[in-house]
């Protein structure tokens, strides 16, 4: 994607031995060249808050159901891992979500943190136990 271009009009520079060096000014190459208009941040933000599959805005809360990079959420969505019941909030991760043309999401669950924490916990006594007994 560009957010803007440069591109040679008519006219210009006549032959190839001038050189955009030997331009002092662009006052001397009138009309060589022409821009797109530019993005202001604002547009650009907008842009990126907005699914590049199905042209919703997320920024503005629409998604569209049957969309992969949409996911059925817009900028937050519950924890996919515990179907929300930890009621933490993830964030889209655009970036990764743009790239790939699929919903992709920042967070983590907070009911499988203990239990990841409980386990690490036993499999640690275990390991104890193994060395131990050798």
């Amino acid at each position: 994607m560009s957010v803007a271009s440069v591109h040679p009009a008519s006219g210009g520079l006549t032959n190839r031995s001038q050189s955009f060096s030997s331009v002092s000014s662009l006052d001397d190459v009138p009309g060589y060249f022409t821009s797109e208009p530019v993005l202001s941040i604002e547009e650009l933000r907008l842009q990126l808050n907005s699914c590049f599959t199905c042209g919703v805005s997320w920024h503005d809360e629409h998604v569209s159901l049957d969309c992969s990079e949409c996911g059925g959420y817009s900028l937050e969505r519950p924890c996919p891992l515990c179907e929300g019941h930890c009621s933490a909030v993830w964030k889209r991760d655009l970036t990764m979500s743009h790239a790939c043309g699929k919903a992709r999401w920042e967070g983590s669950c907070a009911l499988l943190k203990p239990l990841k924490q409980e386990e690490e916990t036993r499999l640690c006594s275990r390991l104890e136990k193994l060395t131990a007994s050798s």
